[in-house]
């Protein structure tokens, strides 16, 4: 099962997100308990690519695909800015960091989702949420 949502680049549109993502996570065979976990990555990145990739510029999209395969659910995350480099984002843990300003929605998602990856110099995040696995925050 396949599906997608573009939405203009524009924090209102966040609520359509969440809708999309909990009746996709529906008609998937995913603890309940996780949804919330999902939810919250997946619009992390949403909101990423609205406020960074594409600089909360209304006339460029985020495109959102969500698939099922047998042993996941898949989100990507698409925007039309001009990337960035993820490998260069400083340890919001770290004490030099700790009261900065941003640098947090990535680790967020890196703590949530099972698998990320990024494509297309970072305009592009691919998250992978294990279907059999229950989340180390519920455990």
């Amino acid at each position: 099962m396949k599906k997608s949502i573009r939405i203009k680049s524009n924090y209102i549109y966040l609520r359509e997100v969440e809708d999309f993502i909990e009746d996709f996570i529906d008609n998937c065979n995913i603890d309940h308990k996780r949804i919330p976990f999902i939810t919250l990555g997946v619009c992390e990145s949403v909101n990423n690519a609205i406020n960074h990739g594409n600089k909360c510029d209304e006339g460029k999209f985020v495109t959102l695909f969500a698939e099922l395969t047998h042993e996941s659910v898949l989100f990507e995350v698409h925007d039309e800015g001009e990337g960035f480099d993820y490998t260069q984002i400083p340890d919001p843990t770290s004490k030099e960091n700790i009261k900065a300003e941003g640098g947090r929605g990535l680790f967020i998602i890196h703590n949530l989702v099972d698998q990320v990856s990024f494509k297309n110099n970072g305009s592009v995040i691919q998250l992978k949420f294990n279907i059999d696995r229950a989340h180390s925050i519920l455990s």
